[in-house]
């Protein structure tokens, strides 16, 4: 009878320990000077990595952490975080059965959740800041298993269309930069020269910031399908 309520004791020893297991943090960490710059003039473009110089978009960390029935998203930069048009952030983190994001440009920002099963779904407005981060707390919808973490951070100087405009970003991890790095203006080198590493992960020029706009819009049919069930 001792042993066996030996052994009850160690079983719940091993669910409590691995319950906190569960909500200690989970992080991806990011090299400095590792960021990639486009320019684009007319209909030539180029491309440049490993720049160093954009310190406010240098992603170091990209974390998630699960407190109970509360997730939080963060991000963090080797220099300061901007309130800026012309700088975006974002973090993405999928779970088992969950979608949850954060995002911030132009002093405003808020994080998304929403579970893909039942379509139930959480927001929030309030992005929390520090010099060199943010984060955001969300309700947990569902399984909080991690299967995909990442973030990036992008600088432009001009808006969208322009025929003469550059722009730098930072991915993490590294391996989250999936563009076509060839240069000119039909798979020929451009004017600096610089070819892009990555050859194995190329999906054709985009421009970072679209895949946003679609993620806004999935969430807006998601809402009002939702409310309709209702």
């Amino acid at each position: 009878m001792k042993l066996r309520n030996y052994g009850i004791v160690i079983i719940s020893m091993l669910i409590l320990l691995g319950s906190c297991f569960t909500v200690a943090a989970t992080s991806i960490s990011d090299g400095t000077g590792d960021i990639w710059h486009w320019a684009q003039a007319g209909t030539s473009w180029s491309w440049q990595g490993n720049v160093g110089n954009k310190p406010n978009i240098d992603i170091t960390e990209v974390s998630y952490s699960v407190d109970e029935n509360k997730i939080t998203l963060k991000l963090e930069v080797a220099g300061d975080i901007q309130t800026s048009e012309k700088v975006v952030y974002w973090v993405y983190y999928n779970s088992t059965d969950t979608i949850y994001w954060l995002s911030y440009s132009n002093g405003t920002g808020g994080g998304w959740g929403m579970n893909q099963a039942n379509m139930n779904i959480t927001s929030v407005d309030n992005v929390t800041l520090s010099d060199d981060s943010l984060s955001v707390v969300l309700d947990v919808l569902g399984d909080t298993s991690k299967v995909e973490l990442w973030g990036y951070a992008v600088e432009y100087t001009t808006t969208f269309g322009d025929q003469a405009n550059e722009w730098w970003g930072d991915w993490a991890p590294n391996e989250k930069f999936a563009y076509d790095t060839t240069d000119g203006t039909d798979g020929t080198d451009g004017t600096d020269g610089t070819d892009g590493t990555p050859d194995d992960n190329e999906s054709g020029t985009k421009t970072p910031g679209f895949e946003f706009v679609l993620v806004l819009a999935a969430v807006a049919v998601a809402f009002i399908l939702l409310r309709k069930r209702r």
